[in-house]
């Protein structure tokens, strides 16, 4: 059974993947959240917070993020670097971890976003962070071929904890789902599945890739 190393495990999409794919993988979960997390006090920017064991991993999964949200002119440096902090310089430091104990033939994941791909107001912090992550991406997948694989997805706004004050209410959730091509908001067993395809050697010639998960929103215009 493959090992796979979860961080952010408490993400809407990591639950899922970890309740739908726990017969197929050994999940080891790194979250701030004691309950879904196999370490104690885990902090993405602190080393010595991280799972420690002489295992050897086939898989990372990298799912913290953030979703900020303001016009530039209200943005301080400090949220930039936040939000860099979050979704490049965690996972960076991560891999720089944990790359030694990865086996040859992993899969490496990591999460970007619609906001790397299409111009919204007031996505200029989360669209730098992303768009950065989808770089590392492209640059690892060269790097590290052909021991691993490495590959991005970019979801648009799906239900989950972080997405749940756009989606208050019906009337916030038909706006979103009538702004999609397929008039649907994305649930977090879409990206799992995603994930347990790119995770499984069904992907076994795939790597550098950013593959879209939006309804179509990054390249539709209906």
């Amino acid at each position: 059974m493959k090992n796979i190393l979860i961080v952010g495990s408490n993400s809407a999409a990591a639950k899922r993947l970890v309740d739908d794919y726990k017969n197929d993988y050994n999940f080891i979960r790194l979250s701030r959240n004691e309950e879904e997390s196999d370490v104690n006090n885990f902090n993405i920017l602190n080393t010595d917070t991280y799972y420690k064991s002489e295992l050897k991993y086939d898989g990372l999964v990298y799912f913290p993020g953030s979703i900020n949200l303001k016009p530039f002119k209200n943005l301080k440096i400090e949220e930039f670097y936040s939000d860099i902090d979050i979704n490049v310089i965690g996972l960076i430091k991560i891999l720089k971890f944990y790359q030694p104990f990865f086996n040859s033939g992993s899969s490496l994941v990591f999460i970007s976003s619609l906001a790397s791909k299409v111009g919204m107001p007031f996505h200029s912090s989360v669209s730098l962070a992303k768009s950065a992550i989808i770089g590392l991406c492209i640059s690892l997948a060269a790097e590290f071929a052909p021991h691993f694989r490495v590959n991005c997805i970019s979801p648009s706004l799906f239900k989950s904890n972080m997405a749940s004050r756009f989606l208050r209410n019906s009337q916030m959730e038909e706006k979103i789902k009538n702004k999609n091509p397929l008039q649907k908001i994305g649930e977090p067993e879409d990206i799992a599945k995603l994930l347990n395809f790119l995770l499984s050697d069904d992907s076994k010639w795939i790597t550098g890739q950013n593959i879209s998960i939006d309804g179509g929103m990054s390249t539709l215009k209906l």
